[in-house]
């Protein structure tokens, strides 16, 4: 928190290239230009994407391999 643009998306990105599928990575900022630039880390077919506000200025970033969406359930 507290990271100006670029250092938030810089770290997602570092973040990203160890993520395993049934990972998820959260990632919390207060800036809403952060917001942006996290979401154009990756393509949208490789990740599920998903924002909240949690707080008021604060977002909540989530991103996941679509691998992860693809497991079935018993």
């Amino acid at each position: 928190m507290g990271e100006v643009c670029p250092v938030p998306s810089l770290k997602v990105r570092s973040l990203l290239r160890n993520l395993k599928a049934g990972e998820e990575l959260k990632v919390l900022v207060d800036h809403s230009c952060a917001v942006g630039n996290i979401l154009e880390q990756v393509p949208e077919e490789s990740y599920q994407r998903a924002v909240n506000e949690v707080a008021n200025g604060i977002w909540e970033v989530r991103k996941s391999p679509f691998a992860f969406l693809l497991y079935a359930t018993p």
